[in-house]
Formats: C-alpha cells, structure tokens, sequence
C-alpha cells in the first residue's frame, strides 16, 4: 500500500487543509520552519500522467502554499520540491529557506541533522499558525 496515500486520510497533528487536489502536511522535521508536504489526492507517480487540467489545478495549490509559506515565514527563498524516489507518489516538499538556514545555498537533502521535532506545544502553535495564514490569504 502507498503510504502516501495513506496519509491523505489522516487528520492528525499533522494535517494542516485539505483542497481538492491536495492535503497540506507539516513534515515532521522542522529544521527549515514551515517545512510542509502537500500530498496529490491522486495516485500518480510522474506529473505527465496527469491531465493537462490536473496539472494546472495541481500547480496552482502548489504556488498558493509556496506564496503563504514564503510571506508568513519571511523566507528568501522557497524550495519546491517533486522528488518521489522513495515515496513513488506526488507529493511536493515546500521548504522556506533562509540565508541564515542551516545549509543555505544548498539542498536540504545533502545537510546531515538529526530532524528537528517539535514539542507539542510547537508543533500545534506552527500548525494553527499557517491555519491561520491560510485563512488570511486571498485564496
């Protein structure tokens, strides 16, 4: 079973929204603050095995969470990334990068860190915070 696809189904202290092509998710790592996963409610595995129609539907929510990400955590760049080698699903990886970031000016990927888990405190006041940034915004 996908685990990707498992996860479109849980609402747990991770799950941020839903929208019609995907679930928004905060990664358990949160060395990069605000570090979210939005997972396509569709199972494919490459962005050509969608439609046209999905793949702009898809990139919209994509560049919508990018855009609040960016404004509410005051990043200087963000990370898109659409990678599915070891989860072969679409899921993107939204990282909000900073110069001062842990392993600016390279991928997160090639930084060895132990991941950063929240508290529970943290983690729900990170949640509630893009909840809210998401309410804010002129979607």
């Amino acid at each position: 079973m996908c685990t990707m696809c498992d996860s479109l189904s849980k609402r747990d202290g991770h799950f941020i929204e839903e929208w019609p092509n995907h679930v928004w998710r905060l990664s358990e790592d949160q060395t990069w603050p605000g570090w979210s996963i939005l997972v396509l409610k569709k199972h494919a595995t490459e962005i050509f095995e969608l439609s046209k129609e999905e793949r702009a539907a898809a990139m919209e929510e994509v560049s919508e969470a990018a855009r609040i990400l960016k404004q509410g955590f005051g990043a200087t760049k963000m990370n898109i990334e659409l990678l599915g080698n070891q989860e072969p699903h679409i899921h993107w990886h939204l990282v909000p990068r900073k110069t001062d970031d842990p392993a600016w000016n390279k991928p997160i990927w090639t930084h060895p860190h132990p991941p950063k888990k929240l508290g529970p405190r943290d983690h729900d006041a990170l949640v509630t915070k893009i909840r809210k940034l998401l309410a804010g915004s002129a979607r």
